[in-house]
């Protein structure tokens, strides 16, 4: 059976650091990212979706974005909502070292239940 997806419930409410960045390879360009998430992503005039930062927009491949925390719920809309699955959410939790785990996919993440 496939995972649930669970939105913001798969992040965990501490204190932690997210990052997003957006795997150009992967995108449709439909632009939902941008419809749900304006403050992060944006499509360009080559028709795929970036994530920017006022005025910068962050065109190298892997490179992530802080999310600030009002974003945060709208960055994980953005990215379960993604048709290419391009959008990447990275967590770290304060003060540990960053691993795998903490890394959460566009469209699902495992439901532990």
């Amino acid at each position: 059976s496939r995972p649930r997806r669970r939105g913001n419930k798969g992040i965990p409410r501490t204190e932690h650091v997210m990052q997003v960045w957006i795997d150009q390879d992967c995108c449709t360009g439909a632009g939902l990212c941008v419809e749900r998430c304006p403050g992060l992503f944006v499509v360009l005039e080559d028709g795929l979706g970036y994530v920017h930062e006022g005025t910068v927009v962050v065109a190298d491949p892997g490179r992530a974005r802080h999310v600030p925390t009002r974003q945060e719920d709208a960055a994980i809309d953005a990215a379960e909502h993604c048709p290419g699955e391009c959008i990447y959410l990275e967590v770290e939790s304060l003060g540990s070292e960053p691993d795998n785990t903490d890394m959460h996919d566009a469209d699902v993440v495992d439901d532990p239940t």
